[in-house]
């Protein structure tokens, strides 16, 4: 008859170290699909527009590459679209448009590069790590039994195991949080010194 709760809590303890674990994993790939991957797709994007605009190649209608309202790529086609007809408005006048107005790290990162996730994810990370370290401590403290010498013996197997899931837990928060941090300012590095020669450009 014991082992059918033990067979139970066995089942309770994976299934909620998959959870930690599983919930470690998912914001971490959250974090590099909404945050780090589309950071780094818009530096592309200035790039090949850098190079666009140093080649200078016109398009089959005669009108240069930059007019075009994907010259930017489809994260900035409203921006870049916005861009375009301001400045032939204001080309009729005889007045200038500057490209930075419309193409800037407030108007382009926080909508397109999820920045306020971006925030919010590394203190999540932190937060599993220290969630799976308590529930650990938890398990097995919870288990230990010091009213014989063989149920302390038997219990200390179970702590060795809760402390085990614990540091584990707390080691993959904080790895994956600083691993996040660091891709995502260089990504993030990496877009803005893009943007800047793209400006200057």
């Amino acid at each position: 008859m014991k082992k059918v709760p033990e067979l139970f809590q066995n089942l309770t303890d994976n299934l909620i170290s998959l959870l930690i674990y599983g919930a470690i994993a998912i914001s971490m790939v959250l974090g590099f699909v909404k945050c780090v991957f589309p950071l780094r797709r818009l530096a592309r994007c200035f790039r090949r527009a850098i190079h666009n605009l140093a080649v200078f190649k016109p398009q089959e209608s005669g009108r240069p590459d930059w007019q075009d309202a994907l010259f930017l790529g489809k994260p900035m086609r409203k921006q870049w679209t916005r861009f375009l007809v301001n400045a032939e408005q204001l080309d009729q006048r005889g007045l200038s448009c500057d490209v930075e107005d419309y193409i800037n790290d407030q108007e382009i990162f926080p909508e397109y590069a999820h920045l306020q996730l971006s925030e919010v994810i590394p203190g999540l990370l932190t937060s599993l790590g220290i969630l799976g370290t308590f529930i650990g401590l938890m398990r097995g403290l919870g288990e230990l039994d010091l009213t014989s010498a063989e149920r302390t013996m038997s219990s200390i197997t179970t702590m060795i195991g809760g402390m085990r899931f614990a540091y584990g837990t707390s080691i993959a928060g904080l790895t994956a949080s600083l691993v996040f941090n660091v891709l995502f300012r260089m990504a993030q590095g990496s877009a803005t010194s893009a943007l800047d020669d793209f400006n200057e450009a």
